[in-house]
């Protein structure tokens, strides 16, 4: 088990998932760099681009980061904002 479970993503880390594709190759690769699970990295994606349930509902710390870093990233898809509940 990766032994970063549960702990924040450290400066730079969501920025540089999210600057690779959303591959099986880029998810494992990244899940070994990062010492996370490759559904850690999955969920990063999912919440990213909008896809699923991680996506919606409520404002959470991880989504207004992964949000944050897009636009750092200047990604232009999907999740653009948090709404608030």
């Amino acid at each position: 088990m990766p032994s970063r479970t549960n702990e924040p993503y450290k400066d730079g880390e969501l920025e540089v998932i999210l600057s690779l594709p959303p591959t099986s190759a880029s998810i494992y690769w990244l899940s070994k760099l990062l010492d996370r699970s490759e559904k850690a990295i999955e969920i990063v994606y999912k919440i990213a681009f909008g896809d699923g349930p991680f996506s919606k509902g409520g404002s959470t710390v991880q989504q207004r980061k992964i949000v944050a870093a897009k636009k750092r990233v200047e990604i232009r898809i999907g999740l653009k904002r948090v709404s608030r509940p």
